[in-house]
């Protein structure tokens, strides 16, 4: 009888432990999931709905306008470098002669740091889109000057590769910069399906990047034709330590914390390449 009473007073303290246990816990379980989820309830800045979707494309909803961007890379065989860049130049400047040629470059980079030496990225408009690249194709193959000089730079051009986007509504459209600045520029391949996701999100997070500093967005954009599922950012910076203050000091708006943890999950692999200007190219 004894040992019945001993176990039953056993439980019931047990019980009362654990009881007061949950009790304890239970503010500390509320915080640490509050710290985990985001504000999925905020409205989002440019509401675009998963009907939309089904019924018009992403150029039409996303875009700002009817310009179309080209993105050239060029890895160039590094004894060659340059040779490469006077015969670039020089075709920049006979494309500019040709009203017909219709691509104005905006930016000529090279790779600081984050992706292979002896790189180079240009990227081209063209103002009245597709348009404009028609008539620019074949304006090319009535310019003998323009073929040939572009013939003699090829020797030095390992690898080109070209891919058509356009610039997404909410951010600023690509200017001509001044001063010696340096350009982030980030690659995010997204699953498919997500591109509205991220753009809602993003439509927010460029305005706590601009609060910074409203000169330090440049580019935001998406592929048409290339790697599809393809978004590009590129940011402005006027040294790397400036970089990293400002991309420091965006933490303190805790909205950004949102875009983060919501388009994280969007990204299938994601790159960040270091670049400053060519010599030639519009934007410093």
């Amino acid at each position: 009888t004894k040992l019945i009473l001993l176990d039953s007073l056993l439980q019931e303290t047990m019980s009362s432990l654990i009881g007061n246990l949950k009790t304890f816990l239970r503010p500390s379980l509320t915080v640490l999931t509050r710290s985990l989820n985001t504000t999925t309830s905020n409205k989002a800045w440019l509401n675009f709905s998963k009907d939309q979707q089904k019924t018009s494309g992403h150029s039409t909803l996303l875009s700002k306008d009817q310009s179309v961007y080209e993105i050239v890379t060029d890895t160039v065989i590094p004894s060659e470098w340059d040779s490469y860049l006077q015969h670039k130049k020089k075709l920049v400047e006979c494309a500019a002669s040709n009203q017909q040629l219709k691509g104005q470059l905006v930016a000529s980079w090279t790779i600081v740091t984050g992706d292979a030496a002896f790189k180079a990225f240009h990227l081209y408009k063209y103002e009245q889109g597709w348009t404009d690249i028609d008539t620019t194709r074949a304006a090319i193959k009535q310019d003998s000057e323009y073929q040939a000089l572009h013939t003699a730079g090829l020797p030095a051009i390992r690898e080109q590769f070209s891919e058509l986007t356009k610039a997404f509504s909410f951010w600023p459209s690509p200017d001509k910069r001044e001063g010696g600045n340096v350009y982030d520029i980030r690659s995010y391949s997204l699953r498919p399906g997500s591109m509205y996701d991220w753009s809602n999100n993003w439509a927010r997070g460029i305005q706590y990047r601009s609060a910074v500093r409203p000169d330090v967005p440049y580019a935001g954009l998406f592929t048409q034709l290339g790697e599809l599922h393809t978004i590009y950012h590129i940011w402005c910076y006027k040294s790397m330590a400036d970089r990293k203050a400002c991309r420091e000091a965006t933490w303190h708006y805790p909205e950004w914390n949102d875009v983060v943890a919501n388009t994280v999950p969007l990204v299938k692999t994601m790159k960040t390449r270091i670049l400053e200007p060519l010599d030639f190219s519009p934007t410093q």
